[in-house]
């Protein structure tokens, strides 16, 4: 059996290491798919227009949870500005994962439960196969599809549109 990575094991990895702490167990991923990174990126425009480049960050950001787990959520929104030299930005305000077949169940599941848990205020699910859009925080869930609008209650003037979401590619 193998020993478990801790949180200080982690902070040794040579920066840009593309992998996050699960449980104690380093879980590395190949690179997303264009999808995954378009739908990333229209969520994270949307989100610099309202909070600003400063607080509105893609992956790769490390959020240390505790001693067996640092995520990279795909998106989100950080409540404080962290030093520049910071490789941990701290407990955000919104975490957004967009899934992928591979990370489905460990994003859902683990990842989220874990983000509320920490003190993320909004846990936001993507799902390309379904085209649909969760929105998770400590005292529910909300599922949208279609042209169905779902809201952010910690971002104001944040909302996602399945359709406008996952509308194909324009050239």
């Amino acid at each position: 059996m193998r020993p478990r990575f801790t949180r200080a094991d982690y902070d040794r990895l040579p920066e840009g290491f593309p992998a996050e702490l699960v449980h104690g167990h380093l879980v590395r991923e190949p690179a997303p798919t264009y999808g995954h990174q378009v739908f990333g990126s229209r969520l994270h425009a949307t989100l610099v227009a309202l909070v600003g480049t400063d607080r509105a960050l893609l992956a790769p950001c490390d959020v240390g949870i505790d001693e067996w787990n640092v995520y990279q959520p795909d998106v989100l929104v950080l409540r404080h500005i962290p030093p520049l030299d910071a490789h941990d930005v701290g407990i955000p305000l919104l975490a957004i994962e967009v899934l992928s077949p591979s990370t489905a169940r460990r994003d859902r599941e683990i990842k989220r439960r874990k983000l509320i848990e920490a003190g993320v205020a909004e846990v936001w699910i993507v799902d390309p196969a379904t085209k649909t859009v969760e929105l998770h925080t400590a005292t529910g869930r909300r599922v949208v599809e279609g042209d169905e609008a779902l809201r952010s209650a910690v971002v104001e003037g944040f909302e996602v549109v399945p359709n406008v979401l996952f509308a194909p590619p324009r050239g």
